[in-house]
């Protein structure tokens, strides 16, 4: 006969573990659950005898109770606040996975949401992890824009971290890499190999990161007496699909293109897949660059020319920085540039 009576090893709905509840721990001690709750708080409303017996009766059934229930109730929730622009994208899931990490060294919980590349999002989402007794929030994807919603929430006390994007003047922490300086060192390598016509495919121009990586991309070619092919026309969504559809006018109007440096990756990828489909090589015809240096950019034979982002480790100093204000520092705000690297790969390499 099965003892169905302790904790992790109980089962109900087919032979699937059920975690002991307080109200399991109730009937069985014949007591209500707020004698439990008190006997497992230690607060008052039950005898010493009761209290003995109930918390012998919750260690042999297994009960573990919820933290999170636990905290909020005594109003000291360990629990912070992830805004994702785009879940999908593997960047975002290794940022993401360094915030966990850092988070969990110091006890605490991280909440993980999607607020979709444009940002439309971002207020409501941002309030709903408030209201779920968040402590702070990092944020991946702030626009100008979004001042009012970051005054909104230092008025009400909750710290903010930026991670990567930035709002100028904005009174917060901050960390990310010299995006300009990364930038500016790849288009200089492009042009290095004998590149003359090159195009930029950028980002939104709602993105501090995007304007920081076109703004160096530019002045490296204006530093040899270059000019993008496609200016003005250079800004765009960082997805593989738009780099496809960017890609695809962009060769159909200047076919002579030597060159083209993305905005990250994935728009790299989609330039990728149209070189292939309309027969120009990769590197002979046409040098590609991205930026973030994703898993798949050094995967089999793509060997993309890129920029490393550490992307896991943003995540663990975002959550840190933003601990460390939970924990009392109410120091001025705090800029933290990381390293990048210049990876220089087949995409890019000098034409015989």
């Amino acid at each position: 006969m099965t003892d169905t009576s302790r904790g992790a090893g109980s089962t109900s709905n087919g032979g699937r573990s059920r975690r002991v509840t307080m109200s399991d721990v109730a009937r069985k001690a014949g007591v209500s659950a707020a004698a439990v709750s008190y006997a497992l708080s230690g607060a008052p409303g039950v005898s010493d005898e009761s209290r003995q017996r109930i918390l012998a009766i919750a260690e042999e059934m297994g009960f573990r109770p919820s933290r999170i229930a636990r905290e909020l109730r005594s109003g000291t929730t360990k629990a912070i606040g992830l805004l994702l622009a785009d879940i999908a994208n593997p960047f975002y899931t290794e940022v993401a996975g360094g915030v966990v990490a850092a988070a969990a060294e110091e006890g605490y919980e991280v909440f993980v949401s999607h607020v979709g590349v444009d940002g439309s999002r971002q207020s409501d989402v941002a309030f709903a992890q408030v209201d779920r007794n968040c402590s702070g929030l990092i944020f991946t994807s702030l626009v100008a824009a979004d001042k009012p919603l970051l005054d909104k929430l230092r008025h009400e006390n909750i710290p903010v971290v930026q991670l990567y994007r930035q709002i100028q003047d904005e009174p917060s922490d901050w960390v990310g890499i010299d995006d300009y300086s990364a930038s500016f060192e790849m288009a200089s390598h492009v042009v290095a190999t004998g590149r003359r016509k090159v195009a930029i495919l950028g980002g939104p121009d709602t993105s501090s990161v995007s304007v920081n990586r076109m703004n160096g991309y530019r002045d490296a070619l204006a530093k040899a007496g270059l000019r993008a092919v496609n200016e003005p026309d250079v800004w765009g969504e960082l997805t593989r699909p738009a780099g496809a559809l960017r890609a695809r006018a962009l060769f159909a109007e200047h076919p002579e293109i030597e060159a083209v440096v993305c905005g990250n990756d994935m728009i790299a990828l989609g330039v990728l897949d149209v070189s292939r489909e309309i027969g120009k090589r990769v590197p002979e015809d046409l040098a590609l660059t991205g930026f973030d240096d994703m898993s798949f950019s050094s995967a089999g034979p793509l060997q993309l020319s890129t920029v490393t982002v550490p992307r896991d480790l943003m995540g663990q100093r975002a959550a840190r920085m933003l601990l460390q204000r939970l924990a009392g520092d109410k120091g001025p705000a705090r800029k933290e540039l990381l390293p990048y690297g210049i990876q220089v790969r087949e995409t890019t390499a000098r034409r015989v």
